[in-house]
């Protein structure tokens, strides 16, 4: 049932122009495509792909984390990020959790399962990659 309801989340990104994926390696993940980036005033990546775990009772519980494909040079430089959070190995590739939680007093508003999901995460996400140091 989470995965069908993620599904429909990724349609309404994908509807408004953004690729977003579910994919499993025994966990389940988020993978977002091209998300945009603050990094060419750093001549960084202007777009990188991001990669959120789904949390065990999801929709119920909060959506947390984000991570950034392993030796990405955005690293370091979004908030966070200097706390790993650990490294997963999802879609051919190996990627590394920053320490982000924006609906827990990161931000964002308290987590609503009636309003928040996959699709609205991907905001925060912007704005986190929009906030580079």
């Amino acid at each position: 049932m989470a995965n069908e309801r993620i599904l429909r989340e990724l349609g309404r990104l994908r509807e408004g122009g953004q690729i977003a994926e579910l994919v499993s390696n025994g966990r389940d993940f988020v993978i977002y495509r091209s998300v945009p980036t603050d990094g060419a005033r750093f001549g960084l990546p202007e777009a990188t792909d991001v990669i959120v775990p789904v949390p065990a009772g999801y929709p119920a519980s909060p959506i947390d984390l984000a991570g950034l494909p392993v030796g990405s040079p955005l690293i370091g430089r979004t908030r966070g990020s200097q706390n790993n959070q650990g490294i997963c190995q999802a879609a051919g590739m190996n990627w590394q959790f920053a320490s982000y939680h924006p609906h827990n007093n990161g931000g964002g508003p308290p987590w609503n399962q009636m309003v928040h999901g996959f699709d609205t995460y991907f905001d925060h996400l912007i704005s986190w990659l929009e906030r580079l140091q």
